[in-house]
């Protein structure tokens, strides 16, 4: 603040680094020297305390999970102790790279939208995201600031396996607990029946038929109570024709065979699998009037077939829709299928059989 000057002191004091350079002209300038020094302090300590901020919220990352720092050219600035643990790339091997040179694999993906939304917007954005090279997942927050972003990503992969393992046993029992009276129908049909025999002929071997059924009713119940009390189910190994033909102990009927080609093992939940055959044997009897059903194994899985009046081309995807039936019924047979297919990771589809009834191939 200077009553004689000129611009090549002005020019001079301002290379030398000084904030501000404002020449005595009337009272007026003191008000203008005031403004310039309230300014300046104001901005320095807002300066201050950002960088405040910014050292808290670095050192508060640094404690929690993943962290590191991208400019606005996409080079990595910074890179902690804990992201270079959790995907093995060291911080004097990241810092200074490319980041989109590093991760490749994001390009296109949910975070390559998001970091350049974050960058374009200047809004904070948060978003999961599943990383197949390193196999985990993660919650990302990226927060704009003047070097870029700050991207904190911290490690879900348990909470997420919780979730999915929730909701399995959810969809399990939302599927149990709808059509468990659509596969409890099917042996009480079985014990009506041979006991309806035992009270016509006096032959009290048809009573055997009746404990099976009711065994297997009070198997199906336990299941649901089994899984509405969150106990957990797990797959084992199992043998296709063992299965199989318990699952025909229970539909068997003077009406038709079943003949089991071959066997394989597999991994499987025990009680689906059975439900699975008892569903596509009862329908063919029931709804494809069948005599011989054949079960076999294929190069990718194995398939139910029979001799009955098999399903239609065009109605062949309605088939595992729940409620949809040709004849008098729920309709919930071959949903239940599909839903159990569906559990375990398995493909299911129909077309024609060799003797012109309906063939069911599942691909493990």
């Amino acid at each position: 603040f200077t009553g004689q000057g000129s611009e090549e002191i002005a020019s001079e004091a301002l290379n030398a680094g000084v904030t501000s350079y404002l020449q005595k002209d009337g009272t007026e300038s003191y008000e203008l020297l005031l403004n310039r020094i309230q300014n300046e302090v104001s901005r320095h300590r807002s300066e201050y305390r950002a960088k405040v901020a910014q050292d808290r919220l670095i050192q508060l990352y640094e404690q929690t999970d993943g962290f590191y720092v991208i400019d606005d050219e996409w080079t990595i600035t910074y890179w902690n102790q804990r992201v270079a643990e959790r995907i093995g790339n060291a911080p004097d091997e990241t810092v200074g790279r490319d980041f989109w040179e590093v991760f490749p694999e994001a390009i296109g993906t949910a975070v390559d939208d998001n970091f350049h939304r974050a960058m374009d917007t200047r809004e904070r954005v948060e978003f999961e995201y599943h990383s197949e090279r390193y196999g985990y997942w993660a919650e990302i927050r990226a927060y704009p600031v003047p070097e870029g972003l700050f991207v904190h990503s911290r490690d879900i992969t348990k909470k997420k396996e919780q979730s999915q393992e929730l909701t399995y046993r959810n969809e399990i029992l939302e599927s149990f607990a709808s059509t468990v009276s659509h596969d409890l129908r099917n042996p009480l049909s079985v014990a009506e029946g041979n006991l309806q025999l035992a009270q016509e002929t006096g032959d009290f071997a048809h009573l055997e038929e009746v404990t099976q059924a009711h065994n297997r009713m009070q198997n199906l119940i336990d299941e649901l109570l089994r899984m509405a009390r969150g106990n957990k189910q797990q797959q084992s190994e199992l043998s296709l024709k063992d299965v199989a033909e318990r699952a025909w102990s229970t539909v068997s009927s003077e009406r038709g065979t079943l003949v089991v080609a071959d066997d394989i093992e597999l991994e499987a939940y025990d009680s689906q699998l059975r439900r699975l055959f008892e569903n596509l044997l009862w329908n063919a009897l029931d709804h494809g009037g069948a005599t011989e059903i054949r079960i076999g194994t294929t190069d990718s899985g194995f398939y139910v077939e029979d001799n009955g009046s098999g399903i239609d081309p065009s109605e062949r995807e309605n088939v595992f829709e729940s409620g949809y039936s040709t004849a008098d019924g729920p309709g919930y047979g071959l949903s239940i299928v599909r839903g159990i297919c569906d559990i375990h990771g398995w493909d299911i589809s129909v077309r024609n059989g060799e003797e012109g009834g309906a063939r069911f191939e599942v691909e493990l």
